[in-house]
């Protein structure tokens, strides 16, 4: 029971806050060029002071494993590549192909990683917090450049970095690495009363405009693609993650954490971050809606396996 409530919990706000957008958008209170421009600000605005706001946050100092997190970064990197290498062999689109390598390399890690770890191991959350610093760079950055790097302008290397580097998402994990490692922080009342709460609207606003702009019916358009991402992000991913990381040696909290990187479903900003750089926003919206609701089985299911092998 402690498992269902942990996913449930951590998953039952996300669906709540995309049927309150669904019922907005029935209604004709949010239209789907108001989710565009709240989708717009959410990834400009909202999602870049969240980001800044864990990464900053994060305990480097505590309780760093360097095993697990160079065995996390080396993970993000090379499963990029190999989703990257994969998908070029196809012939999807290129307002496709970036959304599915996305939907499957970008979890909803910094949302989900706490209260699940948590519901296992309330006083020893281990590397999961500081992970964020960890994930949250490369997959961003990883991102960006499976959207930049199928853009119809052909520009110099130089110029494709820089587009990359001054994506928000880049941008805000960057501020926050610089903030963490300088040991300069934030004045409490900036943070509490400015950051904070601007942050805490990420989340509900991004699944709010990605319920407003859904549409049922497109669903058995992308039935094909839908099956290949969630399938991939559910299933394949944590089974070769959790396993390889097994294997070193990992156990416990920090191999929750692995399971939440590898296995949660794709990251809410994967909508957002879509509609702003001309990827096909209905099927970003589509995969993080189905992952979403999915992963509370799949969740379950990992976490009772790994209880089961006395793996946590």
């Amino acid at each position: 029971m402690q498992v269902i409530a942990a996913s449930f919990s951590a998953v039952f706000p996300l669906l709540c806050f995309m049927a309150l957008g669904l019922m907005l958008g029935r209604i004709g209170l949010v239209t789907r060029e108001t989710a565009d421009i709240l989708s717009s600000l959410v990834f400009r605005v909202f999602l870049p002071m969240s980001i800044i706001e864990n990464i900053a946050g994060a305990d480097l100092n505590g309780q760093f494993d360097l095993k697990c997190a160079l065995f996390v970064g080396i993970s993000c990197v090379c499963t990029y590549i190999f989703l990257e290498m994969r998908q070029r062999r196809r012939s999807d689109p290129d307002d496709i192909a970036p959304v599915i390598v996305q939907g499957i390399h970008k979890a909803n890690y910094s949302l989900l990683v706490v209260p699940v770890v948590s519901a296992f191991y309330p006083r020893d959350l281990g590397m999961s917090a500081v992970l964020v610093a960890v994930i949250t760079p490369i997959v961003n950055t990883c991102s960006t450049l499976s959207f930049v790097s199928r853009s119809d302008r052909k520009e110099p290397a130089g110029k494709l970095l820089s587009r990359i580097i001054r994506n928000p998402m880049v941008l805000s994990s960057l501020a926050g690495i610089l903030l963490n490692l300088s040991g300069i922080r934030i004045p409490a009342l900036l943070m509490n009363k400015v950051v904070d709460p601007l942050a805490g609207v990420a989340t509900p606003l991004a699944m709010m405009a990605l319920g407003a702009s859904f549409e049922f019916g497109e669903m058995s358009s992308y039935r094909r693609e839908l099956a290949r991402v969630c399938t991939g992000k559910l299933i394949l991913m944590p089974l070769v993650l959790c396993t390889a990381a097994a294997l070193l040696g990992i156990r416990g909290a920090d191999l929750i954490a692995v399971l939440v990187y590898s296995g949660a479903p794709t990251a809410v900003n994967s909508y957002s971050t879509a509609v702003s750089m001309g990827g096909n926003g209905t099927l970003a919206g589509q995969i993080v809606a189905l992952s979403s609701a999915l992963s509370i089985l799949t969740l379950f299911c990992w976490l009772c396996a790994l209880g089961a092998l006395g793996l946590i």
